[in-house]
């Protein structure tokens, strides 16, 4: 799809329409008056729900009463106005005479069943209900209830591999799967901490990080929502489920406390406060805050949730209480919601923040406890799930109880489904693994904490490579499962070690033994493209500028911080932003590549990296992280044919008459970070004798000015305190 309209410049509508355009739809967005949806437009600028400015001039406002005719040539129409029936109807009238053949009119409605909304409708199997989650940029839920499966298949596939979000198809029942289950947990965590006279701190620590909770907890997250959203959402939920539903038995939409918060604009982070004002103070019975208290309970010492439950204080009951109630709920709600447990899993995680699904914590926990803590209340869905929810890779149970194959999102890939399916591993060593699959593509698979790169990984990237001209290999991929990581850098307790010792020798060894990897990874006999998910940085930005493509994920975060450690790049990274700059046709290549490495601040994502370079025009940008293992695969099976070595470009030394550092020292900075970018910019600078160098000089001399730098007793310090307390040292 290539042109969408959102109709509705809110919150929601206008970080849509943001979310749309950053993926490269050309937009319109409707608001009442043009003004309004320019003010919609405006507030996601501020607010940063564009990817990049450039993204901004994507979206053209536009006024429902005089320009709705302009949703003719739009694939995809959202509606996002407010939740009546009447209102959508009237609007849907509006809007389908103008629709062109094949597009798709959609509701973001969060409340109101698609059978009402698609009465109004004259092309039904055009239409369905995409709720997304706020804030659209940041949230990757979105469900989906269509009226037919090419529908929801088409949709799922625009909103998963265009927009980059998990698309869960949902079945039209009330609050469809996050918000049935996420509501019904809050729910009775609210009652359970009344019913238990505990503290909302002891509440949100006691059911909290052993299960994998966002630190909000129940009460911090109602905060967040904001508690006048709870009548009508909890309401709304209470008008529309049945008497026996046990989400009636709470009744929160009209709790009494809460009502009485909203009255006083005590709406969490939205108001003047909530159950909690600020970091430091905590609502009373009367209204008044008190001081915040560190709750002390024995609970909160244990680290696993069934420790956490086993443990006979108020803080282990409420968390046992509300994890057994929560589980029993979504057991006998699945099978109206889902088709198995992995997608009421997947809506807790992915719109209430959740680390595990309750299924996935209910295998944590184990089947014996769950038998023994319900007793004769055994949900039939626990009883009948003796091997657990997943009872092994690739299987999961479905809401009869069934086991059955976990169905793979379509176009994702993994080094896991890859390795099932029959990839052969031809190296494996202490620093990696080296996959090949059947198109001749190897896969380097580093083995180290967020692909971090020891001397082990190092050494694995130099064996990888040497093999590229045997066992059938026309190309590799450098990727993994590690979501966080493409790699985070350099191995810093070797590091810090290595500056201690005060052996030169040892330090130039060490900074010569990456230099010389990722020059071999550029010189190798088959393309190399890295599969960019989470953070590149330092070495790991290094490892992503010597690979001939990278296809990254939109939110990745691209940079060298090694000013921080105490030293700047040393593995090629100077040289290789010099070159980039310069191919990317910038006169002044020498101060661009100098002020991205010098601010020692990562690009925040990947537009932005390409405004210096760290990204090239050649590469992938694309939304969905699940996807980029398969895309990077794609890449390098095309590059394949006839690839040739990136050549040994010559580059010029700096000549300007006004040095490279002439800005330094910039705030925030100490003389000693003045002193390592000053060495930069010598490095970067012309000599006597010397005003080019081929690219292999060039990161030989990188080498022999960046040593010396990490021996600087104050480097030396500032190492030290990065690996002990991943915090940086301002010396």
């Amino acid at each position: 799809m290539q042109k969408a309209a959102v109709i509705g410049a809110g919150s929601m509508g206008s970080g849509i329409a943001a979310l749309l355009a950053s993926a490269g739809f050309d937009v319109i967005l409707f608001d009442m008056d043009k003004e309004g949806a320019q003010r919609g437009i405006d507030l996601q600028a501020k607010r940063r729900g564009f990817y990049h400015a450039d993204h901004i001039a994507r979206v053209t406002p536009a006024s429902t009463t005089e320009d709705i005719a302009l949703v003719a040539d739009c694939d995809w129409v959202i509606e996002a106005i407010f939740e009546n029936l009447e209102a959508k109807h009237s609007l849907y009238q509006a809007v389908e005479p103008h629709l062109k053949d094949g597009a798709y009119l959609t509701s973001n409605t969060s409340t109101l069943p698609l059978q009402q909304l698609v009465q109004g409708v004259k092309n039904p199997e055009r239409f369905a209900i995409t709720h997304f989650f706020n804030p659209p940029k940041v949230m990757r839920l979105v469900e989906i209830v269509a009226t037919n499966d090419d529908t929801a298949h088409a949709l799922q596939t625009v909103i998963e591999q265009q927009l980059g979000k998990i698309a869960l198809q949902c079945r039209d029942t009330a609050g469809f799967i996050a918000n049935r289950v996420g509501c019904y947990w809050m729910a009775t965590g609210v009652e359970a901490a009344r019913e238990h006279n505990i503290s909302y701190e002891l509440a949100d620590a006691a059911f909290g990080r052993p299960f994998g909770i966002p630190r909000t907890g129940i009460f911090g997250l109602m905060d967040y929502i904001g508690l006048q959203l709870v009548g009508p959402i909890w309401g709304s939920l209470e008008k529309t489920l049945p008497a026996d539903d046990k989400l009636q038995d709470y009744a929160i939409g009209s709790d009494e406390f809460i009502q009485g918060l909203v009255e006083r604009g005590l709406t969490g982070r939205t108001g003047d406060g909530g159950f909690y004002r600020g970091r430091d103070e905590v609502i009373t019975d009367d209204y008044s805050y008190r001081p915040r208290k560190t709750p002390e309970d024995e609970a909160l010492s244990h680290k696993h949730p069934r420790d956490v439950m086993n443990t006979d204080t108020p803080g282990g009951r409420f968390a046992k209480q509300v994890f057994l109630n929560t589980l029993a709920y979504c057991c006998e709600i699945a099978p109206q919601i889902s088709d198995n447990v992995s997608l009421i899993d997947e809506g807790l995680k992915l719109g209430f923040g959740w680390k595990k699904g309750i299924f996935e914590l209910a295998d944590e926990v184990g089947h014996d406890w769950l038998i023994e803590a319900y007793g004769d209340n055994a949900p039939a869905l626990v009883t009948a799930a003796t091997q657990g929810f997943y009872p092994e890779e690739g299987k999961v149970v479905d809401t009869q109880g069934q086991i059955i194959e976990h169905p793979l999102r379509e176009g994702v890939v993994t080094l896991s489904s890859l390795r099932r399916d029959g990839a052969r591993t031809v190296l494996e060593t202490a620093g990696g693994a080296l996959h090949v699959l059947d198109n001749g593509v190897g896969i380097l698979d580093l083995h180290t904490p967020l692909n971090s790169l020891s001397s082990d990984a190092l050494a694995f990237l130099r064996e990888a490579v040497a093999s590229a001209g045997h066992n059938d290999i026309k190309a590799l991929v450098i990727g993994n499962d590690e979501p966080r990581a493409f790699s985070a850098g350099a191995d810093l307790p070797s590091m810090a070690a290595a500056a201690a010792s005060g052996d030169t020798e040892a330090i130039e060894k060490l900074i010569t033994d990456g230099s010389v990897t990722m020059r071999e990874l550029r010189n190798a006999p088959v393309p190399i493209v890295g599969a960019v998910r989470g953070v590149a940085l330092g070495g790991g930005g290094e490892l992503l500028t010597a690979c001939d493509r990278i296809v990254v994920h939109a939110d990745a975060q691209i940079g060298f911080p090694e000013r921080n450690v105490g030293l700047y790049p040393g593995w090629t990274g100077t040289v290789a932003m010099l070159e980039r700059n310069k191919l990317a046709g910038h006169a002044d290549f020498h101060q661009r590549a100098f002020d991205f490495v010098a601010k020692a601040e990562p690009a925040p994502n990947a537009f932005m990296a390409r405004d210096v370079a760290a990204v090239r025009d050649e590469d992938v940008i694309i939304f969905s992280a699940d996807h980029v293992l398969a895309r990077a695969i794609e890449e390098a099976e095309k590059m394949a044919d006839g690839y040739e070595p990136r050549p040994n470009t010559v580059l010029s030394l700096y000549t300007g008459g006004t040095p490279l550092d002439a800005g330094w020292p910039i705030e925030g900075t100490t003389e000693n970070d003045h002193a390592i970018v000053a060495r930069l910019a010598e490095q970067y600078t012309t000599e006597e004798g010397i005003t080019e160098l081929p690219f292999d000089e060039f990161c030989e001399r990188e080498v022999d000015f960046v040593a010396p730098v990490l021996s600087w007793p104050a480097n030396v310090e500032r190492t030290a305190h990065m690996a002990k307390t991943r915090k940086p040292l301002r010396n």
